[in-house]
């Protein structure tokens, strides 16, 4: 699990609860969404295109999160799909779908093209002796993945095979037509989105001793009149975590040596028009994807990357942190030519450590 995502960690997770005949599932695509669950699959499920998003638990090594083996579950997750009817056209893994703001848009944008209708989420939970699987369908919307509310089939066993053969057997129940009939024969991978068409720059850029930033903070979900009391006890208390991380930022860009605001906006035109031509953004996932979304050269024989950070006191030291573990990288989007300013290597295991490195070494370049 990405920091950026562990910020959800609260309402992330299965709630069902009644309200009358109403069910609800919170699940987590690019921040916390409600669906209101149905005992129906959507109509095209076996007609469109479908995205598969995986989720499987994470390693714990020394302060490091290990990506665990998604792709292994994505491969027996296919051969199921292609049995049923169902047409991915590629496979995410969850946490790099909740990287950053940047990266949601340049998804959402790549799904619509690629005229998705309906998500798939495969996960797995629990421990190896423990593992449980859980099956999410629902439509996606082109403006954000999944809109509250919306309608979700669900389905949850100790066996993927058992989970799969539900959704079979609901779809041969709703009789739904299956005109898939070319569904590759492998699990294709989504991995060379692109996200930054500007150009990658590692220096911090001279004019925000002008300039004044802006500094994307965590979003509060809004309370909804389809919530119920339940509900609406969880949203509260996510909201309370949401302030207390805000509070976090505004302690760590007190060292920052310039003038900045606190923004909810993070879509850099919109920034723009609000008088903002240099923004400081969230990077969270692997080091290696990270590296590979900010188009750094990056060694496939590599296993550690060198991060520069610093302790409590400020002092600076180097440190190998494995390159599929869970990270965050700060970096500063250039607003109107979207040239990204990722100053040093300095990704860190949480969302804090790693604002701290980056504002640290920021002052330490101004210095020279």
């Amino acid at each position: 699990m990405t920091q950026i995502s562990r910020i959800y960690i609260s309402i992330v997770f299965l709630l069902i609860c009644s309200l009358a005949s109403a069910q609800n599932e919170i699940v987590n695509l690019s921040g916390p969404k409600f669906l209101s669950l149905s005992s129906q699959l959507p109509e095209d499920l076996t007609r469109e295109r479908v995205i598969v998003v995986i989720s499987v638990p994470s390693k714990q090594s020394g302060r490091f999160e290990i990506r665990g083996n998604w792709k292994d579950l994505a491969q027996k997750s296919h051969k199921f799909f292609r049995q049923i009817g169902v047409d991915p056209v590629g496979y995410i893994y969850q946490d790099d779908i909740n990287a950053g703001p940047e990266v949601k848009s340049a998804y959402l944008e790549l799904l619509s093209s690629r005229q998705v209708k309906n998500i798939v989420m495969v996960e797995q939970s629990g421990s190896a002796t423990e593992v449980n699987y859980t099956l999410t369908v629902t439509p996606f919307a082109p403006e954000g993945f999944v809109t509250n509310g919306q309608l979700g089939w669900r389905d949850t066993h100790e066996e993927l095979e058992r989970v799969m053969i539900r959704l079979g057997r609901q779809v041969l129940r709703q009789e739904l037509t299956r005109s898939n009939l070319l569904i590759p024969e492998f699990p294709e991978y989504l991995n060379d989105l692109v996200v930054f068409k500007g150009n990658r720059l590692e220096n911090y850029p001279s004019r925000l001793a002008s300039l004044k930033l802006a500094v994307v903070k965590f979003q509060e979900v809004k309370i909804s009149s389809e919530m119920n009391q339940a509900l609406i006890d969880q949203v509260n208390a996510y909201n309370l975590e949401v302030a207390e991380k805000n509070k976090r930022i505004v302690e760590i860009m007190s060292q920052y040596p310039f003038q900045y605001d606190l923004v909810d906006a993070s879509d850099e035109d919109q920034l723009y028009k609000m008088g903002y031509q240099y923004a400081l953004m969230p990077l969270s996932s692997t080091g290696r994807s990270i590296k590979r979304i900010l188009n750094y050269q990056s060694l496939k024989t590599e296993t550690h990357y060198v991060s520069s950070r610093f302790d409590a006191q400020g002092n600076g030291l180097l440190e190998r942190i494995p390159v599929d573990a869970n990270a965050t990288k700060y970096y500063i989007k250039q607003t109107i030519v979207k040239d990204v300013h990722t100053g040093e290597w300095d990704a860190d295991a949480t969302w804090d450590l790693a604002m701290h490195n980056f504002v640290y070494n920021l002052r330490k370049a101004f210095r020279r």
